[in-house]
């Protein structure tokens, strides 16, 4: 009995422990007692194991010899500072107008990669864009001349070829679709000269828009790296830990022009359908869809009936005569997929259509008063659709690059002319053809070829009919001197 009783007293001990444990651990944790916890974030095990640790070593050595160093030499047109008598009539009617540009020799430097076994190399068009000369160094070191094939000034992109050989290597385009944000890429290149300069980093975004890099007509969707990418790493590749090329370097954000962090690459997708119509065609054909667009936003969602994190492009005006129109697209509409891809905004619409090849017929799904449709649309051409629209909008005045004014009463007596005839220059265009030809505010033009000018519409529309020859025959009396005297100002 005694045994059964010291048991019973530590059998209850035991419980009277566990009480008091219980107690003291619910107040060090007051939350816990039914109500909802926290769970931890999962935890991720890499087991390197001889891989990840020179996977970046083991790339950049891979790739390098498909990297180039790009040496151009060319020149640039500047304005020229005004001569001191330039400006003075009597100077002007012995020695004609002083020049108001020159040209100037430049040199630059950038990177590129060599994307094919004939020695295709693609590179920025800000590289070689003013180039007369262009000389390619190999990893080898060994110097080849470059041919420009082509250039893309609104995605930045350009093509150049040189002589193949056996010791050439050439790189593949990997899926910049499949790309990750945090996903770790290597930049290979020429930053300030330093041949073959390999750093890494990871993508810190995608889809980067509205840099403003390429003016208002350029196509941007770039990738967004913290690997350092300094002035001469232009053109060079962004590579994935495949060894695959998923983008080209092509500019920094910065406000010391180096290195911040921010470095911007053109998506491989996108590199390699502007390479592949640069090398087939010299040029690149875009696809139109004939929409004025712009993003859904959340205040536009709401009286729609839409969520207001709803992300979709809403067209706000169809152009007539447009694929667009043709298929039955409508002002108001809320374009939500471009040929299976979901779209979210205006500037991812703009790239689909762009890469579209004019002619495909591709299937757009869309809202229209809260019911989704699907609209077949057959794809225009872009250039084809801008000459049209210039030739349909402009006005000769425009072609011209003048603004003019009927020549009044008053200003013909003050000129001491013998009648009010012809039209007055008040403006002229920077960089447009009358500027070019040397007219200047004050000069008169009298005559379009052999037909009298006397009003602005007049000049006009003789300056249209005389575009379809490329070229216009002016009479126009200097405002300087008072000399009068034709003049033949190209148009083109």
């Amino acid at each position: 009995m005694k045994f059964i009783k010291r048991n019973g007293w530590f059998v209850v001990s035991l419980v009277l422990t566990g009480i008091i444990f219980f107690i003291i651990g619910m107040g060090s944790h007051p939350e816990r007692g039914g109500a909802e916890q926290a769970t931890p974030v999962q935890q991720i095990v890499i087991k390197d194991e001889g891989g990840f640790a020179d996977a970046i070593s083991r790339v950049a050595n891979a790739l390098m010899p498909a990297v180039v160093h790009i040496d151009v030499t060319g020149t640039v047109v500047q304005s020229v500072p005004t001569f001191p008598f330039g400006e003075d009539p009597f100077f002007r009617y012995f020695f004609g107008p002083m020049p108001k540009q020159r040209e100037v020799p430049i040199r630059a430097l950038g990177s590129g990669v060599i994307i094919s076994k004939d020695g295709y190399i693609i590179t920025n068009n800000h590289v070689v864009e003013n180039a007369k000369e262009i000389t390619v160094m190999l990893f080898d070191k060994t110097k080849h001349e470059a041919k420009l094939i082509g250039r893309d000034p609104r995605t930045d992109l350009a093509v150049i070829k040189i002589k193949p050989s056996s010791s050439m290597k050439y790189a593949s385009f990997g899926d910049s679709d499949k790309l990750k944000v945090g996903e770790w890429v290597i930049a290979i290149g020429s930053p300030r000269g330093f041949d073959w300069t390999v750093t890494a980093g990871i993508v810190s975004a995608k889809n980067r828009t509205n840099i403003g890099a390429l003016g208002p007509t350029g196509y941007e969707d770039f990738i967004q790296t913290d690997a350092a990418i300094n002035p001469g790493n232009s053109g060079g590749p962004l590579i994935n830990l495949k060894g695959e090329v998923i983008g080209i370097n092509s500019l920094i954000v910065s406000t010391s022009q180096g290195y911040e962090g921010l470095s911007f690459a053109i998506p491989s997708n996108m590199a390699k359908n502007i390479s592949e119509a640069l090398i087939k065609e010299g040029r690149v054909v875009r696809g139109w869809l004939g929409v004025s667009i712009q993003d859904l936003t959340p205040e536009m969602a709401k009286p729609l009936g839409l969520p207001s994190d709803f992300k979709a492009v809403i067209v706000a005006e169809v152009f007539e005569g447009s694929p667009a129109e043709k298929a039955g697209i409508e002002q108001g509409d809320i374009i939500t997929y471009f040929n299976g891809k979901r779209v979210e905004s205006a500037a991812e619409l703009r790239n689909l259509v762009a890469q579209t090849r004019p002619g495909t017929t591709v299937t757009i799904k869309l809202i229209r008063n809260k019911r989704e449709i699907d609209i077949r649309v057959k794809i225009g051409e872009l250039e084809k659709a801008q000459k049209i629209a210039k030739g349909e909008s402009r006005s000769g005045s425009e072609l011209l690059g003048v603004r003019v004014e009927k020549v009044s009463s008053e200003l013909a007596k003050k000129l001491g002319l013998r009648r009010a005839t012809g039209v007055v220059i008040k403006d002229v265009y920077p960089g447009s053809p009358a500027q070019k030809a040397g007219l200047e505010p004050g000069d008169i033009i009298f005559r379009v070829g052999n037909v009298p000018v006397n009003s602005p519409d007049e000049l006009s529309k003789l300056i249209q009919q005389a575009s379809r020859e490329g070229e216009v025959l002016l009479l126009v009396r200097d405002g300087r001197s008072g000399r009068v005297g034709y003049i033949l100002v190209p148009l083109k």
